[in-house]
């Protein structure tokens, strides 16, 4: 059983913003051979009381019992829980999956970076994000960069799911869509609603449910290709770009060809919740 702590900016019912990190949390609750020991929220998709709200809205609905501390900018309490909960479990695994804040602050906090299991991260790019010519910002290692390069210093085992290794593994909403958990379920409503503000901004209805992916680098590694990469730790990270450098050695994994992303992670939690 694989334990992990989920460092998120989920805005599942926000309109205007993005619903992956919910697919994500569910999609780890509901696997088998996943334990959730922690959920802390941060910004990122909006700021972090929009999004401390949407995932305690969730949970709540779902009658999912996992604590959940609201973090970001203006508090330590996440930072906090998230060294208790290291210390307690030394073979935990942090998914960052918005702004590094959070797990900042508990690395100066003086969490143990060696008992990190592992650090994934959905984030970064390695070129721009390219939609039928228009061009999507990285919005998770940038938004607070310096914490972003606080942590990629100090920890190790780092595996990041670029954005541009996300872009290969879409979701398209069923015409029809006849889920039968109570998880898919709940998805729904901001499925259509997300595919319809996709359209009309990029003029496509797949969807890259991006913090899935990251979620299932840690379920499925055997569905990725490694990729290590020596990256520089600088200001080129203030717009998400991973570029070569000789300041740390981190793993860009990139989902096989023949590896139905989407498909899986629906599957899973349709079967197990």
């Amino acid at each position: 059983m694989k334990k992990v702590i989920i460092d998120t900016d989920c805005t599942v019912d926000v309109k205007g913003c993005d619903l992956d990190d919910a697919f994500a949390i569910l999609f780890l609750i509901a696997h088998p051979d996943i334990e959730v020991k922690l959920i802390t929220t941060t910004f990122g998709n909006n700021n972090e009381d929009v999004s401390y709200k949407a995932t305690r809205s969730m949970l709540d609905d779902l009658n999912i019992n996992i604590p959940l501390i609201k973090g970001g900018l203006y508090t330590n309490d996440a930072g906090e829980a998230i060294r208790n909960e290291v210390e307690k479990n030394n073979d935990i695994i942090i998914l960052s999956l918005g702004s590094t804040t959070n797990t900042q602050k508990a690395l100066a906090l003086g969490m143990d970076a060696k008992k990190v299991k592992s650090f994934v991260a959905m984030g970064g790019i390695t070129d721009k994000l390219r939609f039928n010519k228009k061009i999507m910002s990285e919005l998770n290692l940038s938004i607070d960069y310096l914490s972003t390069i606080y942590c990629l210093s100090r920890l190790d085992n780092i595996h990041i799911i670029t954005g541009n290794n996300c872009m290969k593994h879409k979701y398209q909403l069923p015409a029809n869509p006849d889920y039968k958990s109570n998880f898919m379920n709940y998805l729904k409503p901001s499925l259509k609603r997300v595919t319809e503000e996709f359209m009309d901004e990029f003029g496509e209805n797949e969807l890259v449910v991006w913090d899935a992916l990251a979620a299932l680098y840690i379920t499925n590694p055997d569905f990725f290709s490694h990729r290590y990469k020596n990256i520089s730790l600088d200001e080129h990270l203030l717009n998400g770009y991973l570029i070569d450098g000789d300041d740390k050695k981190v793993n860009l994994p990139e989902i096989k060809e023949n590896i139905n992303a989407m498909e899986y992670i629906v599957n899973v939690i349709e079967k197990n919740n």
